[in-house]
């Protein structure tokens, strides 16, 4: 017996930090998963944004939706409203061209109206369209009087920021009191470093990052960014060139870069000072000599080489740095390599950031573009999807944690309806109540069910010919962009130690490990394989040798090594 394919769902939900009247995050999530429920259809992703304004695309809940709309994950998307995608028309209206036309996406909304509707037709559209445009009135019109607000504060000489400079400590609106306002207040020990730091710079002796290391081996900014990287030479950048400390305060109107404002324009060269209230503990002649040392610091640029495509871009990560990362740390770019090109030897290559960024150089030597890509291709050239892998994944999806709600009540309704099922037969309900509950009792277990395992065939296939495909790549006006979108597909981390690939993450909780005793230390390996296990609920195992690489759950029909 052949069943209808259900449509895959996913649901998106956004707050603004200065809207009040919106509805909560996981209301927005229930009333989409009703609505999904009633369309037949299973919900397969849940992205949400807290406390994210709609003027920017610089938000992890969408960025992440989107990326799984490019592997294909699902093939409509349900919202609250159309204004959770974008508060600006002119956005809002390129997102929706973006989603229908390159990733063959419907959009539906629970409150409004859309062009995707089965009866809308051209009435649908143009009502679309209407509401997009109230919806971005009413948000411009809020962005401004919060800008004229700022304006304001900041003329009377209040910091409009959230986190206080280095050297200051911030009491908020509803911690003041008549003895201690709201505002900016000397932290002594911590403003003792930093005029430390401008009179280093002010001789000129010192660097940017050498005033980072120094910064960093204090004991009060050790305690002061114990949960966030340490200083580099960019935060001291910023640092030094920051008028607050003079006893003023700032500012800039909210710019956001690109067409569909991905990420806010650095603020650097439009600030308008004014006196502040606060007191500031760097004096004028000081702060002016600091800026002239960095006038004469400033060195010219070689031309940059016309832009590459590295197929792992933002994919490679440091085996050492991902085993030393502390504890509790939320940096999600720590150990990754930059991709850099090295025009003497006319060759890519790989590096890690550790230094650059103010960590403790790690001591990953720098690893070559195409040997990189030559061994992941080996890699997963290699894998055999073994008989039962259908299996073992529906059985792992129902192991896991996240799906024990959704299973358990999809128990529940099984019950219920074997409950109907009973009155039916003795005739106690009659048929049109019967027919509406079964159906409205079986929408809502197709909506609940956890994974739609039809997405395993597709995945499988990229695995199964990924040779093929990737020789196909060569084919293309691009091959390089092309094999850096079919590596998008499968795989979400590389990672290296010393010039060797010593591990794969491919999307969908699976990896493989390879821990050959030549690639890197046991100790090494160990909590490689720890780290890697603790982030993805599924792992694959193996060891070098002259039969290949056998898993759990994937295997190498090869040597890898």
């Amino acid at each position: 017996m052949t069943t209808q394919k259900r449509t895959r769902y996913a649901i998106y939900a956004r707050y603004s930090s200065d809207m009040q009247n919106e509805i909560s995050l996981e209301d927005q999530e229930a009333v989409c998963r009703q609505m999904v429920a009633e369309r037949g259809g299973v919900v397969v992703g849940v992205y949400k944004d807290g406390a994210k304004t709609g003027w920017s695309l610089d938000r992890e809940g969408f960025q992440d939706m989107r990326a799984a709309a490019e592997r294909g994950k699902f093939e409509a998307v349900v919202m609250w409203k159309f204004d959770r995608l974008a508060r600006d028309h002119n956005h809002a209206v390129m997102i929706k061209m973006l989603l229908r036309r390159e990733y063959g996406l419907k959009l539906f909304c629970v409150e409004g109206f859309s062009e995707d509707d089965e009866d809308a037709g051209p009435y649908g559209a143009m009502m679309e369209q209407m509401l997009a445009v109230f919806a971005a009135f009413y948000s411009r019109n809020l962005s401004t009087e919060a800008k004229r607000a700022k304006h304001q504060r900041a003329i009377r000489g209040e910091f409009n920021g959230s986190i206080p400079p280095i050297g200051y400590d911030l009491v908020r609106v509803d911690e003041g009191t008549e003895e201690r306002p709201a505002g900016l207040y000397i932290n002594p020990r911590q403003a003792a470093i930093v005029r430390r730091a401008f009179i280093m710079y002010s001789t000129g002796d010192y660097s940017d990052a050498e005033i980072a290391d120094w910064m960093n081996a204090q004991r009060e900014i050790q305690k002061l960014r114990a949960d966030r990287q340490p200083m580099n030479k960019h935060t001291v950048r910023d640092m030094l060139q920051n008028k607050t400390y003079t006893g003023r305060v700032s500012y800039s109107e909210t710019l956001y870069n690109g067409t569909l404002g991905e990420g806010k324009k650095s603020s650097r060269h439009r600030k308008t000072w004014y006196e502040g209230k606060h007191q500031g503990f760097i004096s004028d002649e000081l702060f002016e000599v600091c800026q002239q040392v960095r006038e004469g610091m400033v060195s010219h640029r070689m031309p940059t080489n016309r832009r590459r495509t590295y197929v792992l871009h933002d994919r490679v990560f440091c085996a050492r740095c991902l085993v030393a990362m502390p504890r509790g740390l939320q940096d999600d770019n720590y150990g990754k390599m930059r991709p850099a090109w090295d025009r003497r030897r006319g060759t890519g290559y790989y590096r890690c950031l550790c230094k650059e960024r103010g960590y403790e150089d790690c001591g990953q030597l720098s690893i070559r573009e195409d040997d990189l890509n030559e061994q992941v291709v080996a890699v997963l050239s290699g894998l055999v999807i073994p008989e039962d892998f259908r299996e073992r994944v529906e059985n792992a999806v129902r192991s896991r944690v996240e799906n024990e709600a959704s299973l358990r009540r999809m128990e529940e309704i099984r019950q219920i309806i074997e409950r109907i099922d009973f009155r039916w037969d003795h005739g106690f309900i009659d048929r049109d109540e019967y027919f509406e509950k079964r159906v409205q009792l079986e929408r809502e277990i197709e909506s609940l069910r956890p994974i739609d395992y039809d997405e395993l065939h597709e995945a499988a296939d990229l695995i199964r010919n990924f040779r093929t495909y990737w020789e196909q790549c060569a084919e293309t006006d691009e091959p390089d962009e092309a094999r850096q979108q079919l590596l998008a597909k499968i795989v979400e981390q590389v990672i290296v130690y010393d010039d060797r690939v010593v591990a794969i993450a491919l999307h969908g909780d699976f990896n493989v490990i390879l821990d050959g005793e030549e690639s890197m230390p046991v100790e090494i390996a160990e909590v490689l394989g720890e780290k890697i296990t603790a982030r993805h609920s599924e792992i694959t195992r193996g060891r070098c040798g002259s039969d290949g690489i056998r898993t759990r759950d994937l295997r190498l029909d090869r040597p890898a090594c």
